[in-house]
């Protein structure tokens, strides 16, 4: 597996998992079948800047850095102007197609940015499902990711 395919499932981990020490990483990966040591791991935890935050299992898990909102919100940007697909709505749900091992990078940062408009937000490798409080609020969501349409 490449380093990049590697950093990209730490980062779907991280989301999925509590994940409290590099050993927990090297056993996931390698149930997952990527062969890695507590060296790689090591260092993709430095190349991905993870930090540690306190768990509510107690103790501290790894993390993503933080960032402010601005920086969030290019990231997203620069994420749908490069892997979205297609966009689509019915009732109260918005579906939005990305390039495959994009949703989950794009998923969290749309789920920040639109915390008050959502309910739920759900994601697979190439697909993000976001379900409004309000038609209005599926409405502009719909309309703002229609922007990214080619």
């Amino acid at each position: 597996m490449k380093k990049k395919e590697r950093h990209r499932l730490i980062t779907r981990l991280l989301l999925e998992m509590d994940i409290q020490k590099q050993e927990q990483f090297v056993q996931v990966l390698q149930e997952r079948g990527i062969h890695v040591t507590q060296a790689t791991v090591s260092r993709d935890i430095k190349e991905l800047k993870l930090v540690k935050v306190p768990s509510e299992l107690g103790g501290y898990r790894y993390s993503l850095p933080a960032q402010n909102e601005e920086e969030q919100a290019m990231k997203l940007d620069k994420l749908l102007k490069n892997a979205f697909i297609h966009v689509k709505k019915m009732d109260k749900f918005v579906l939005l197609q990305t390039i495959p091992g994009n949703a989950v990078a794009i998923a969290p940062l749309i789920d920040r940015q639109y915390n008050d408009d959502l309910f739920g937000i759900l994601t697979d490798d190439d697909k993000v499902l976001m379900i409004s409080n309000s038609q209005e609020a599926c409405n502009n969501l719909f309309t703002w990711l229609k922007q990214y349409e080619h």
